[in-house]
């Protein structure tokens, strides 16, 4: 795809583990994938990766997420206010590295973009691969990295499960459109703590996470789940742990020559886990619960021409309250990205245009919304 938050990677994969190229992982392209920029030390091969991008964004409505569209940070107390942003902070570099390793191939591969605290190059990617072995920090295998919603906003879909963290993944090949993976996964989960309640979170235990993937000639399917446990160490009282968990089922299909339809449905007691949001908190008893959440994501992709494409996507999740959940608490989120995007130098070089409606509303009626138009411009690092 030409705009996704995947990663403009070298390709050295099979079908087991995720194909990294220029184009993205969507194939929202509307050229074909260029050559990335390789050289030799004696039996080694380097290829350098990334691109420069530049965002202009403007929002008509107040939003604590001005670099990235989140729905969680729309206010919901009618406040107003209007904001312009510019800046470059997507501009990504990678390396990647494959070698002989004892009769097979070892990989290692390095990523970052500047999102960093003031605009400091952070790590995104950082892991090696030799058989069916992965290690190091990328995308969980929970998601699906192949369906990433080729949004020009950086913030993607707020429905569709996105981590990238720490893990030790193990994937078999089953058949040649097949695989199977099973990963143990930093622990990250956020609890949710009521005022003047005092005590520390625990990570008990990893994040265990299984995935199984289905490979067409003309898209995919995923099934995938994961489970996870935190506990809540209270300054006086008990301590209370939760076991949260989820599922997620995902599809992308080609139809006509280029076009794309492509979903992703998810539900967990600690969804919200997978996407930066809460998944658990203390009741009035000082018992953990779990967040239990609902998320669904669908788009469809079109090819207007070989240098003209769009994408539309609509992405709602919902939080399923319980009794005694407070009154002020989140309970549905929408987000809606329509874009324009046109290849005005064949595979180096894209200009387009996005328009973004966010949605939130809280358990007592209370909700905000928010648009934003965007535009970028980005060039591809090639030979």
């Amino acid at each position: 795809m030409a705009i996704t938050k995947s990663v403009p990677r070298f390709v050295l994969a099979a079908a087991s583990i995720p194909v990294f190229s220029f184009a993205g992982l969507g194939g929202l392209s509307a050229q074909a994938s260029p050559a990335p920029i390789t050289f030799s030390s004696g039996s080694w091969q380097f290829t350098l990766g990334g691109y420069f991008k530049l965002d202009i964004i403007h929002d008509f409505d107040p939003n604590s997420s001005p670099d990235a569209f989140d729905p969680r940070g729309i206010p919901v107390d009618g406040s107003e206010g209007t904001n312009t942003r510019v800046h470059a902070r997507q501009t990504r570099l990678s390396l990647g590295i494959k070698g002989p390793g004892e009769g097979r191939d070892l990989e290692l591969f390095l990523e970052g973009d500047f999102y960093g605290t003031g605009n400091t190059l952070r790590m995104r990617h950082a892991y090696a691969r030799y058989g069916v072995l992965l290690a190091g920090q990328t995308w969980t295998t929970f998601m699906d990295e192949r369906n990433i919603p080729p949004t020009i906003d950086f913030e993607t879909p707020l429905a569709a499960p996105l981590a990238r963290q720490g893990l030790l993944r193990f994937t078999t090949g089953l058949s040649q459109g097949s695989d199977l993976a099973f990963g143990i996964e930093e622990s990250a989960p956020e609890v949710v703590i009521p005022a003047g309640v005092l005590g520390t979170t625990e990570k008990t235990l990893p994040d265990f996470t299984t995935r199984f993937r289905l490979i067409g000639t003309r898209g995919h399917v995923q099934l995938s789940g994961f489970v996870g446990r935190t506990r809540f160490r209270a300054a006086t009282g008990a301590t209370s742990d939760v076991t949260i968990g989820g599922v997620l089922a995902s599809a992308r299909i080609r139809l006509l020559a280029r076009d794309a339809a492509y979903a992703e449905v998810g539900y967990g007691p600690g969804l919200g886990r997978y996407r930066g949001d809460a998944s658990a908190a203390l009741d009035t008893a000082g018992r953990l619960k779990t967040v239990d959440v609902v998320g669904l994501t669908a788009g469809y992709q079109h090819y207007w021409s070989a240098r003209w494409s769009s994408n539309a996507v609509v992405s709602p999740a919902w939080v399923l309250g319980k009794a005694g959940d407070p009154a002020t608490s989140n309970e549905s989120f929408n987000y809606v990205a329509v874009n324009l995007l046109y290849w005005f130098l064949e595979q180096r070089a894209w200009i387009a245009g996005e328009y973004l409606y966010g949605r939130r509303e809280l358990r007592n009626g209370a909700h905000g919304s928010a648009n934003r138009i965007q535009l970028a411009t980005r060039f591809n690092l090639l030979q």
